[in-house]
């Protein structure tokens, strides 16, 4: 079985699951091991929504399976917590890691900023990767107040640049609000920096 087959069907079972309920379910590691010429690198599947457990979860999960550079992240999730999502997204570089989405994936919300985490970033050609507006920064930045939303979008946006990405991308986020999703055109993904290459499905 290929790896974009072993993920899709990972991707199918973990959707199917979410089907019985519609709680958040805090994001899960799962260890895909390399396998010869046509998985290079170890994989680690990434599900579900990004909050205060997230980067300590990762950290602990990339330990115990002692993966160094050139890993590859695959992100699906609905999103979650941004300054989170950054700090996770940093973690990630930290450790020389790539990311993807694949073929029946999502990365939506606070994903995308873990997504340009990655060394190397790619999309396969039905992958979705959404931005918005952040929905609620007081609960975003904890014990700060809603006023410091423009403080919020200054820190994102110095990651998107230390990141490799093209500011650009907040444009179309900023003017989507919270209830909605820009899913990022192919075109979009280029131009704005967000992938460095396309991954077949």
């Amino acid at each position: 079985m290929t790896l974009t087959n072993r993920i899709a069907s990972l991707i199918a079972f973990l959707a199917l699951s979410c089907l019985v309920g519609t709680a958040a379910k805090a994001m899960t590691f799962t260890l895909i091991p390399a396998a010869g010429a046509c998985v290079p690198h170890p994989c680690i599947l990434a599900d579900g929504d990004i909050d205060e457990r997230s980067v300590g979860a990762f950290s602990a999960f990339t330990r115990q399976a002692h993966l160094g550079p050139g890993a590859l992240v695959v992100l699906n999730s609905p999103g979650g917590n941004v300054l989170q999502s950054l700090m996770l997204g940093k973690a990630i570089r930290q450790q020389g890691f790539s990311t993807t989405v694949q073929g029946g994936g999502a990365c939506a919300s606070a994903c995308a900023f873990v997504f340009l985490g990655g060394v190397e970033r790619s999309a396969g050609p039905s992958a979705r990767i959404g931005v918005h507006q952040i929905s609620n920064p007081a609960s975003a930045l904890g014990d700060l107040s809603a006023a410091d939303g423009e403080w919020l979008v200054s820190l994102v946006a110095v990651y998107v640049k230390d990141m490799g990405g093209d500011l650009s991308v907040l444009i179309p986020a900023l003017r989507t609000a919270p209830c909605d999703m820009h899913w990022l055109s192919p075109s979009e993904l280029s131009r704005y920096a967000v992938v460095t290459k396309v991954a077949a499905d």
